[in-house]
């Protein structure tokens, strides 16, 4: 059996690899596209470049969010999720 770091968790690393276009990070970070590419080009996030789009590591994501995340912008994220479930049912109730 391998011996595990006691400070690092057993999934340690699994996120190391994973990427998510600049349009999902803005949404997991309740922020704009632009804004994001702006973190990313002042240091604050770490993307990769793969052809014309930019993909941001899950870590440094996630790391941002921890450092940053706040009830305010925890309560702006919940009412973007109502407004695009108010959006869902309006759709579906004109679709018939």
């Amino acid at each position: 059996m391998d011996e595990e770091t006691p400070d690092e968790p057993p999934w340690a690393g699994a996120w190391e690899e994973m990427t998510v276009p600049v349009p999902v990070a803005a949404s997991l970070l309740c922020l704009s596209p632009h804004t994001v590419g702006q973190l990313i080009e002042g240091g604050h996030l770490v993307a990769e470049q793969q052809g014309n789009y930019r993909f941001v590591t899950l870590t440094s994501l996630f790391a941002y969010r921890r450092r940053h995340w706040t009830p305010e912008r925890a309560a702006r994220y919940n009412a973007a999720l109502d407004d695009a479930t108010a959006l869902d049912q309006a759709a579906e109730h004109l679709a018939g």
